[in-house]
C-alpha cells in the first residue's frame, strides 16, 4: 500500500479544546497533514524550539488571541505567541483566529506577520481548508521559483566555464 506523503504540519493553538477538536475535524483529508493542537502558546512554543525547520516543510499554525490557565490567569496572547514563533522560524505561517472582541488585532497581527486574520464564525470551517490549500500552493511555488533560480545559475556557471576553456584551448592553440 502506498503511504500518503505528509504535506504540512499544522497546529491548532487555542485555550478550548472542544474548539481545537472541531478545528481539527474540520480539516479535509487529515491522513495528508500531521495535525497538532495545544491549549496554551507556552506548551505551543515549547514543542516548536525542539523541531529541526528544513527549508521545503510547510508548518502552519492556526492561533487564539486569548490563553487562560486553570487558575484563570492570563498567559502568552496571541500577538505574542506570533513573535515569538516568527522569531524561532520566520518561515512558518500563522493564521490569527479572532473572536468578536477581539477584531482590533489584525492590523497589528499583520505588522507582525500575520499570514491571515479570520474570524470565529461558522465560515471559519470552510475557509481553514481553503487557506491551508493556498499555504501550501504558495510555498510550493516558492519551492519551484528557488529551483529554477538555482538551476539558471548552475547553466550560467558551466556555459562561463565553457567559454573560459574554449578561450584557454585557443590560445594555447595559437602558441603551439
Amino acid at each position: 500500500m502506498k503511504k500518503t506523503p505528509i504535506k504540512a504540519n499544522i497546529y491548532i493553538v487555542d485555550y478550548d479544546p472542544a474548539y481545537t477538536a472541531s478545528l481539527k475535524k474540520a480539516i479535509e483529508k487529515p491522513i495528508r497533514y500531521n495535525i497538532l493542537t495545544f491549549t496554551t502558546g507556552e506548551k505551543f512554543i515549547a514543542h516548536l524550539t525542539t523541531l529541526k525547520f528544513r527549508v521545503n516543510d510547510i508548518h502552519i499554525v492556526f492561533l487564539g488571541y486569548h490563553f487562560y490557565d486553570e487558575g484563570d490567569r492570563n498567559l502568552m496572547n496571541g500577538i505574542e505567541i506570533l513573535e515569538a514563533v516568527k522569531v524561532i522560524c520566520p518561515n512558518v505561517e500563522v493564521v490569527m483566529l479572532y473572536g468578536e472582541d477581539e477584531s482590533s488585532y489584525g492590523a497589528y497581527a499583520r505588522n507582525r506577520g500575520g499570514y491571515d486574520f479570520v474570524p470565529k464564525t461558522d465560515t471559519i470551517f470552510l475557509r481553514i481548508n481553503n487557506i491551508i490549500m493556498r499555504i501550501i500552493s504558495q510555498k510550493k511555488l516558492q519551492h519551484s521559483r528557488r529551483s529554477f533560480i538555482l538551476s539558471v545559475k548552475i547553466l550560467a556557471t558551466y556555459i562561463v566555464l565553457a567559454i573560459i576553456g574554449f578561450l584557454i584551448f585557443t590560445l594555447i592553440s595559437k602558441f603551439r
